[in-house]
């Protein structure tokens, strides 16, 4: 009788075995899942903050350029003898 209920847990012990190695493998699943979403959701991120950037930096481009445009403008009609401002 001793021996069968020692030999009672080494029975059951390869049955626990299994669901456990099947829950880890589906947690294992679940965050691979997980962590392969988040992935593409970071690759998301990062593709639109360089775009956005580089838009930002065009349109910074730009601003500048125009600003130019406007005091050399501004420096020619200083020029013309009609202009208000002109000192």
């Amino acid at each position: 009788m001793t021996y069968e209920i020692i030999k009672m847990p080494s029975l059951l012990l390869p049955l626990v075995k299994k669901k456990s190695v099947r829950e880890m493998q589906e947690f294992t699943n679940l965050v691979k899942g997980q962590f392969d979403y988040l992935m593409e959701q970071v690759t998301r991120f990062e593709t639109d903050y360089f775009e956005l950037s580089e838009k930002v930096h065009k349109m910074y481009q730009e601003v500048i350029l125009l600003n130019q445009r406007l005091s050399e403008s501004l420096k020619l009609q200083r020029t013309v003898p009609a202009c208000k401002d002109r000192n």
